[in-house]
């Protein structure tokens, strides 16, 4: 049973956390959902070659090889090919620390959704 839940985390835990964590940190701000869509996909193609095809028997390979894939994916993808958002630019702005190092935020406004019909 332990290995079962192993190989479960090992397949789908690199490939969904990869995404998640770098696109929290502002160096990653700008990679879009076609890096971490590309990056889920392949890390757990990664996994389904190293665990089926290659039939490795080796955790540490089932585990990392996932994992790296979908780092590598995410970085090269998101890096070379940015994804500009303007909603998701002025809430890092918002929640960033001021630029003379205050612990406050910096104010942005949010850009707001057109509302069909509306008296603009």
């Amino acid at each position: 049973m332990l290995g079962i839940i192993v190989g479960l985390v090992a397949a789908v835990m690199g490939p969904i956390s990869i995404p998640m964590l770098l696109g929290l940190l502002p160096l990653f701000h700008k990679c879009g959902p076609r890096a971490a869509l590309s990056s889920w996909a392949l890390g757990l193609l990664g996994y389904v070659l190293v665990k089926f095809v290659l039939e490795s028997g080796d955790q540490t390979v089932i585990i990392v090889t996932p994992l790296v894939t979908s780092l590598v994916v995410y970085v090269v993808i998101g890096l070379l090919s940015p994804e500009p958002d303007a909603t998701a630019d002025a809430i890092v702005a918002a929640v960033s620390p001021a630029p003379d190092g205050d612990s406050e935020p910096v104010a942005a406004a949010v850009p707001q959704a057109a509302v069909p019909g509306g008296s603009d």
